[in-house]
């Protein structure tokens, strides 16, 4: 196999000259709002990457996209093979996402657990966050192929584990090590993409066709639904732990043998691999442990766990907040929390997020626009499902597919955001709209005297209004990624899940203790005088019970139902208010041109040759068009 000198060069020499190129450069051409350099580029800011050699070699990335892309009908076929392979895993992951959380509302409610489902979900997405560092490093020390394998086994044994577990204990213990595993599925998906995608292609392939299955799998998911709730879902759970690695063999077999004609083409263009030297698997494995931060993510994941699932826990506890254990907790949380930060400013080898990352104004803008957006809708959605259940007697094929209309409208709009970044090149506007329709469609579920409403119509539009956030995640993961070198991205794809993980379990703990501290005591109020306080706490620990033996029109069922709308009255205030907040940081990003570069530091395409970058705005005078102008440079 022979290469032009051009194409060997390319590989060879991933940075080109671009001083020879002829393109314009950041600073020659105005509008152009991206990072000079000094802002994410540690070799220009003259700062030393700890640990360079566990760095992903971006030569070695290039040769990948050339063997999948410039390999003739052998490339095209390892190409065909991973898209065919992971759009089928994507399909059943997106099963998964549709059908496990009411899974996990009916399996509570087996234990008569159902309060706790906002601490099990806290539980969960803490440990899938934190996770994702972890796994994004040991994707760098390893391999992508490699840690597809690893994260393959957590998924499954959890699931096993939760589908055989004879207490709710076990269940908890069974969705974590799932945690784990969907962690390393999503987060591996996204590294994949933005290894073998320009920016242009970017927010399409990441952003709408990982989730385009939802477009289907939301009318499957209620015949599934059907066929396993409420007595089967142990079953449905079993499912999973088969179908997903099955699908997923031949994409880890393709990675395997991409991988390694790619190390083959990078040798053969006269370049080297960066060398592990003569480390035991022992000092390589620490090496990665220092690299990747263990102890920093130790002291992050018990801080916020002592801090948000006390929120949750408090009124099952005898005494709720007079209980010393749970002040405990809190003061202990926060005291690790300290520890934590201090840790990372002073003690760390290679901090969770470096100082060039933490200077990325660019980065904090995208990461509070998510991370905002992922709280609200995790208060939003802790318990919207339960809600449904609740106040309409519909088939559960009816209710599984109208609590999966946020997800469906969410895959739609991911599409249209890709798309319309592939037509226009920006997507800033795209990020302020999909916030501003946020903010509205949690304005509909409102009925009077602050309520939350019954009426099926405002709460379809509401979600559809709400699933226009996903323009606003899909905006703000591109401009993260555009914001750094490539031999960054997979730790700030990893920073930048993981603290937007930290804020969708805080969602899922404020839900929890406004639940919890609210809706049995409404019950009291709203229930017929007389109702025992042994039936009032098997409704409020079981919506089984409360769906199946009390219809609609019944005394206890209707007096419910009006506590529902009081607690999610107070619930959607909340994800109302902090909806805004993630209009403000969309309102703060830059709104970089995204052509076929890799990202805007290096701006060279994924061959490593130079790319031209157009501007947006000329300088002209005027206030209207300095307005403009700030709006579309925002932090950079």
């Amino acid at each position: 196999m022979t290469y032009s000198s051009k194409h060997l060069q390319s590989i060879t020499n991933p940075e080109p000259d671009k001083s020879k190129s002829g393109v314009t450069s950041f600073e020659d051409k105005p509008g152009i709002f991206a990072p000079h350099g000094n802002e994410s580029d540690p070799e220009k800011r003259g700062e030393r990457v700890q640990n360079e050699e566990y760095n992903s070699d971006p030569r070695s990335v290039e040769a990948f996209h050339r063997v999948l892309y410039h390999s003739g009908a052998s490339g095209r076929f390892l190409l065909i093979t991973i898209i065919f392979s992971l759009s089928l895993t994507m399909f059943v992951y997106a099963l998964d996402g549709g059908i496990t959380s009411q899974f996990d509302i009916i399996a509570a409610s087996s234990f008569s657990r159902h309060a706790q489902v906002g601490a099990v979900n806290t539980a969960s997405t803490l440990i899938n966050g934190i996770s994702k560092p972890l796994i994004g490093k040991l994707a760098d020390l390893t391999s992508r192929p490699t840690t597809y394998v690893i994260v393959l086994l957590f998924y499954a044994v959890g699931y096993v584990v939760a589908a055989s577990c004879t207490n709710f204990v076990a269940y908890v213990v069974g969705v974590a090590f799932t945690a784990v595993g969907k962690a390393g599925l999503n987060l591996l998906c996204i590294i994949v993409i933005g290894d073998l995608t320009s920016l242009q292609w970017r927010g399409f392939w990441a952003g709408g066709m990982v989730i385009a299955p939802y477009l289907v799998t939301t009318f499957i998911t209620g015949f599934i639904s059907d066929g396993f709730i409420p007595d089967k879902w142990r079953w449905g759970l079993g499912m999973f732990a088969i179908m997903i690695p099955v699908l997923l063999t031949p994409t880890i077999w393709t990675l395997y043998v991409v991988q390694r004609r790619a190390k083959k083409m990078v040798l053969a263009g006269g370049g080297t691999l960066k060398k592990r030297g003569n480390d035991t698997v022992l000092r390589t494995a620490w090496k990665g442990l220092v690299a990747v931060d263990l102890p920093g993510l130790i002291l992050l994941g018990f801080a916020f766990s002592l801090i948000l699932l006390p929120l949750s826990l408090a009124e099952s506890a005898d005494g709720g907040w007079d209980n010393p254990s749970m002040i405990a907790m809190e003061v202990v949380g926060f005291v690790v929390l300290i520890l934590f930060i201090a840790y990372e400013a002073w003690l760390a080898p290679q901090p969770i997020m470096a100082k060039r990352i933490i200077k990325n104004k660019v980065f904090l803008a995208a990461l509070g626009s998510n991370l905002f957006d992922q709280l609200t809708t995790a208060v939003g959605n802790n318990y919207f499902s339960s809600y449904i259940y609740v106040i309409k007697d519909w088939p559960n094929y009816n209710w599984t597919v109208f609590v999966g209309t946020a997800t469906l409208c969410l895959s739609v709009y991911s599409l249209i955001g890709g798309l319309l970044q592939v037509r226009f090149h920006r997507y800033k506007n795209q990020m302020v709209f999909g916030a501003v329709l946020k903010v509205v469609g949690y304005a509909v579920f409102f009925d009077g005297n602050m309520r939350s409403t019954k009426s099926t119509a405002a709460l379809a539009i509401g979600q559809i209004l709400q699933g226009a956030s996903a323009l606003t995640a899909i905006g703000s993961r591109v401009g993260a990624m555009a914001s750094v070198p490539h031999e960054d991205m997979a730790s700030i794809i990893a920073a930048y899940f993981l603290w937007t993980y930290v804020g969708t379990a805080a969602g899922y703990a404020v839900a929890s203790a406004i639940w919890t501290d609210k809706m049995l005591g409404f019950m009291r109020e709203e229930t017929p005088p007389g109702t025992s306080e042994k039936t009032l706490k098997e409704i409020y620990g079981s919506i089984k019970i409360l769906h199946t033996q009390y219809k609609p029109g019944d005394p206890i069922r209707d007096g419910a139902v009006r506590a529902y709308t009081r607690t999610n009255g107070i619930i959607y205030t909340v994800a109302a208010v902090v909806s805004v907040l993630a209009l403000v940081c969309s309102l703060l990003m830059p709104n970089y041109y995204l052509g076929e570069q890799q990202n805007v530091v290096t701006n060279t395409d994924l061959d490593g040759n130079p790319v031209k970058v157009h501007d947006q705005i000329e300088k002209r005078p005027g206030l209207w068009n300095r307005i403009k102008r700030a709006y579309y440079k925002g932090v950079a």
